[in-house]
């Protein structure tokens, strides 16, 4: 007995109840660990929406061997400059002219601290008709894309999606490969 009259443990039975101790709280630790885990899995199982963007993949070589073939191509690249944020990538399947308004898209999105990932999941052509020096290919388009943080690791939005109608100015470069000119697009949907 201590000098209040309560009982005291000896040397060896209070290491025995501190190690008894630290044994619950390491199973709590456990425990709560667990829990956190199957937490995690649980939520990532139920398919979780990831704001991860997933790496960009560079399109095959570009078919520049008829005006409908270059427009394709020209959706494909401008798409990949685009995502990675540089319209050098694009200047194979467009003009001069159009390589600038690509380059113009770019920085409009990078002054509004953002990038654009964009994918064509529909398309036809509706009509092409030779002019002179160049081909006009109408075209119907429908995009799914979502922006970007501006280091394009992050989705900012959700997926959108939007169809168009355009018309793409074609003409043939003095190689005898063809580029689009011009983009005449219309949106027959809201655009965010």
């Amino acid at each position: 007995m201590d000098w209040w009259g309560r009982a005291t443990l000896s040397r060896s039975a209070r290491t025995a109840c501190a190690k008894r101790s630290h044994a619950h709280t390491r199973l709590a630790v456990a425990v709560v660990s667990l829990a956190a885990v199957g937490a995690l899995v649980t939520g990532c199982s139920r398919g979780t929406p990831s704001n991860v963007a997933a790496p960009p993949s560079q399109p095959g070589a570009a078919n520049l061997s008829s005006p409908q073939a270059a427009v394709r191509s020209y959706l494909d690249w401008s798409s990949f400059a685009y995502r990675m944020g540089d319209s050098d990538l694009a200047s194979e399947t467009a003009s001069p002219d159009e390589e600038v308004r690509v380059d113009s898209y770019i920085e409009l999105l990078k002054e509004k601290g953002r990038g654009i990932e964009q994918h064509l999941t529909s398309f036809s052509i509706v009509r092409s008709s030779a002019e002179g020096t160049h081909t006009l290919v109408a075209t119907h388009e429908t995009w799914s894309y979502r922006y970007l943080a501006p280091d394009g690791r992050t989705y900012l939005t959700p997926a959108y999606s939007t169809s168009y109608d355009a018309t793409y100015t074609v003409v043939r470069q003095p190689d005898g490969r063809w580029a689009v000119d011009s983009v005449d697009a219309t949106p027959l949907g809201t655009v965010h």
